[in-house]
């Protein structure tokens, strides 16, 4: 499994692996550069400050020959000083080109990442999202993307620095004394294997806070998209008290990861503190009995603390490394979904035209809901549908947009069958406004011209006549310029629906439903809204959903639904006349007015 993850992770830097190359090249550059420093710290106790003979790699016998011999270094000190300052010069111009190819290799692959998710999650099907949390889905594509980004820039690099400074570092080491080089390795496989032995508990913790986080994050969520309904019942108390069981989870399951850490980091320390002591006790007797100079050993102590406490820390890299594997595995199961599937045909058909539903029958998991349900629409037609919960108007026009399709039997328009078109055309050319509309954090002018590329202002201003709507944003500061807040949280119930209406309106849709979505408004503007839709339509195939009869009564043909069938169709009076369901429904909702 992890290796699978492994593979993902390294997919993501695909295209910009040249840049990681770089990083690690320059990076080994500047570790070589590391190690010469106290190189130059040797040569300068044991030759220049004492009379010991040279003893340094041929380069830098070369260097020392090149700027005059050890004699004339004796009388020009300044020369060692320059050379420090000058290799640490060189080591910060690497240093800078090793963070910006980083940089660009880690940024553009998260960009990149950020950008096939959230293309991916578009692309969904509709019933993904349903049984979707959210706060989940944003976490994932927020702190888990970003988790996978900081492993890119940072612990990766430091992965392979910490195994370039161990190897490096042996080399250089053994070059000095071979035998006090083998003490120094002494303890590393401890901390090695240390490591790796707290990196798969350290996993499985990663796993739990991942989950408790993601668990809190949705019960946030979740309360402050529906802070009006919390309010409006008074489940304050509630909610508070669900946030709470989640943070003590959440609380407990960090306590359990941060005591795990704490036996990592002071297990390590023992090991490497014993390390540094062990070296430094032989260093002190070998120095003493001749085996290596007093430039030697501050060299070699130098390269034990340049490699052990990175060697240390390869605990940490290791538990970032679980952390982003987790986090690879939490973006790839919304990878691996599936993306919704179009028709091969692709047809972009006249969609002004009869709409015929024949024998149609759809379930949600396993449950009917329609029926071989047969229904005929005209083209250009406003049709009203009435019924009770469960009977399947919803489910009817989510069909017609191929939200779902259909199990058994045929929905066309024109006689094409709507599997045969184009979904993004289909969807396109259909207008919905739904009973708790979704307004964008923008102008009001903006909201209803979110299609435009650039809003046609008197394009707007008519649908929002039409809508009823108008007369309100005029009487508003700010007007068209009105910034909607969240969730449309600035606008009334009514107003926001007619928002939306106006927003469908300026589309010129072929096909116009309305999903209870004048239901938050009163007698009086719902009449005024179908009036001025009637006298608007121009061929325009309108569907109306609503339990409340005035706004059905005067559609062109009404079908009642019961048990996901038609089990009434005809206008206000014939169904009047009939006796039914409709007519029961009339005189239940007239009797209450009353």
């Amino acid at each position: 499994m992890n290796r699978k993850k492994l593979k993902a992770l390294f997919g993501y830097v695909k295209g910009y692996r040249f840049f990681i190359v770089l990083s690690l090249a320059l990076m080994f550059a500047e570790l070589l550069l590391t190690f010469v420093s106290p190189l130059v710290l040797s040569v300068t106790i044991d030759s220049v400050l004492d009379d010991n003979a040279l003893n340094a790699p041929a380069y830098f016998v070369w260097f020392i020959n090149a700027v005059g011999g050890i004699s004339h270094i004796r009388g020009n000190l300044w020369i060692m000083a320059v050379a420090m300052v000058v290799l640490q010069a060189i080591r910060g111009l690497l240093t800078f080109a090793r963070a910006y190819a980083n940089n660009k290799a880690s940024e553009s692959s998260i960009k990149r990442l950020r950008d096939r998710l959230y293309s991916h999650v578009q692309n969904l099907p509709f019933k993904y999202h349903v049984s979707a949390q959210t706060g989940d889905l944003i976490q994932r594509a927020t702190s888990d993307v970003d988790t996978i980004r900081r492993f890119i820039s940072g612990s990766l690099l430091e992965f392979a620095r910490t195994i370039l400074l161990f190897v490096i570092g042996i080399f250089v080491m053994a070059d000095i004394n071979i035998p006090l080089t083998f003490i120094s390795l002494a303890l590393s496989p401890v901390i090695v294997l240390t490591s790796m032995f707290f990196f798969k508990k350290i996993q499985k913790l990663f796993t739990e806070v991942e989950k408790a986080d993601s668990d809190v994050f949705t019960i946030i969520q979740e309360n402050l998209t529906g802070a009006r309904v919390v309010r409006a019942f008074g489940r304050q108390r509630y909610e508070l008290d669900k946030l709470n069981v989640g943070n003590e989870k959440l609380r407990e399951e960090i306590i359990r990861l941060n005591n795990m850490f704490a036996y990592l980091w002071g297990t390590l320390d023992v090991v490497s503190g014993a390390q540094i002591v062990l070296v430094s006790v032989f260093g002190i007797i070998f120095a003493v009995n001749g085996s290596i100079t007093l430039g030697q050993y501050t060299a070699f102590m130098t390269y034990v603390f340049i490699f052990i406490w990175p060697l240390r820390g390869f605990g940490r890299v290791l538990s970032d490394f679980g952390r982003t594997l987790i986090a690879v595995g939490r973006v790839e199961e919304v990878l691996a979904e599936k993306e919704e599937e179009d028709s091969e045909e692709g047809l972009t058909p006249d969609l002004r035209k009869d709409i015929v539903f024949k024998d149609v029958c759809f379930a949600y998991d396993g449950h009917e809901v329609l029926k071989n349900l047969n229904m005929t629409v005209r083209g250009g037609e406003t049709v009203a549908i009435l019924g009770g919960t469960g009977s399947g108007k919803s489910t009817l026009v989510q069909l017609l947009q191929r939200l779902y399709d259909y199990q058994g039997g045929s929905i066309s328009i024109g006689g094409v069958e709507i599997t045969r078109m184009k979904k993004s055309y289909l969807r396109g050319r259909i207008g919905i406004v739904l009973q708790e509309p979704f307004l964008y954090s923008k102008t009001i002018l903006e909201n209803i011209a979110i299609k435009m590329e650039k809003p046609d202002v008197e394009k707007v201003h008519e649908a929002a006549r039409i809508a009823s709507i108008h007369d309100d944003i005029e009487s508003f500061e700010k007007g068209y310029d009105t910034v909607v807040g969240e969730r449309g949280v600035t606008l009334s119930g009514g107003q926001k629906q007619r928002v939306a209406i106006a927003r469908a309106l300026i589309n010129d849709s072929d096909i116009l439903i309305f999903d209870d979505s004048l239901s938050a408004v009163d007698t009086k503007t719902d009449a005024s809204i179908r009036e001025a839709l009637k006298s608007r339509r121009k061929g325009t195939t309108t569907f109306i959903i609503s339990h409340r009869i005035t706004t059905l009564m005067e559609a062109d043909r009404i079908f009642v639904l019961k048990d996901g069938k038609v089990a009434e169709e005809g206008t206000h009076d014939e169904l009047m006349q009939l006796g039914g369901i409709y007519r029961k429904t009339y005189d239940i909702q007239s009797s209450q007015i009353e």
